[in-house]
């Protein structure tokens, strides 16, 4: 595990670059470049092309807060602050996606683009992108899974956030060996690349605009919802908490299953 990937000096000032961060920001430059160059073939200005992404990363970031904040609702009203906190936590990836494809939608009706056909393209880096954020809060030690005996069981080191979480549902856990968790981070990233090769060969098969995007979608959320119930919930998180998730992640596999069926039968 590294938490911490390196410093930079700046005179008497020291910034710790912490892989959470590192590859999370790596991801969104690596999702935002590519957007730009696609949309450059279409012929739009740059200012049209850095407007629209800057909206777009906007989108994210608040979608993704505003979601956090209706799923821990309990939180945010003892601690209005998370609400408009400006640090790189505290955040729910499915509400950032719903309001930046929501964005996505307007741009490209703004600009006469194809919608469809376009959010296909954003496949492939939209799950590259994933992927390294995913990777950094694997080194992190973030978002990690519950306890097992499973072969594959990752055993994280002393002071990292599954040994501290095991001390205080155990303090007695101190003295003895860590115990293995579930490595969800990397669960999730195998969830991405089978969501990836599932939507390319059935893209492959049947070449309909927005069919790659559905089914990469659909098979993400699927891997979600059974990742949700193997991530390790201080006792902190509401019960409430527990039952909203599946719920949304049901949801949306209905949704997009339904969105699939329509599509496929209308040709």
């Amino acid at each position: 595990m590294y938490p911490d990937l390196f410093d930079l000096s700046f005179w008497d000032y020291v910034l710790s670059i912490t892989s959470y961060r590192f590859f999370g920001v790596l991801g969104a430059i690596f999702f935002l470049f590519y957007y730009l160059r696609i949309l450059q073939h279409y012929g739009l200005s740059i200012t049209a092309r850095i407007i629209s992404a800057v909206i777009i990363a906007l989108s994210f970031l608040i979608g993704s807060r505003l979601l956090y904040s209706i799923l821990s609702i309990e939180r945010v009203l003892d601690d209005p602050e998370l609400l408009y906190s400006l640090k790189l936590i505290n955040f729910s990836l499915f509400g950032g996606l719903a309001l930046s494809l929501f964005t996505w939608w307007l741009v490209s009706k703004r600009y006469q683009l194809p919608f469809l056909k376009l959010t296909d393209k954003f496949v492939v880096p939209a799950a590259i992108s994933l992927i390294l954020f995913r990777t950094g809060c694997f080194l992190n030690g973030c978002c990690f899974g519950k306890s097992t005996d499973i072969p594959w069981g990752v055993t994280f080191p002393r002071g990292s956030m599954p040994h501290l979480a095991q001390m205080t549902s155990n303090p007695f856990s101190f003295f003895t060996s860590i115990k293995a968790v579930h490595p969800t981070q990397l669960y999730e990233i195998g969830g991405l690349l089978i969501s990836l090769l599932a939507a390319w060969m059935l893209w492959k098969k049947n070449k309909l605009p927005g069919l790659m995007a559905a089914v990469f979608v659909l098979f993400y959320t699927i891997t979600r919802l059974i990742n949700h119930f193997l991530r390790y919930y201080p006792e902190s998180v509401q019960p409430l908490h527990m039952l909203q998730a599946p719920f949304m992640y049901t949801l949306i596999i209905v949704t997009f299953s339904v969105f699939m069926y329509f599509l496929c039968k209308k040709t």
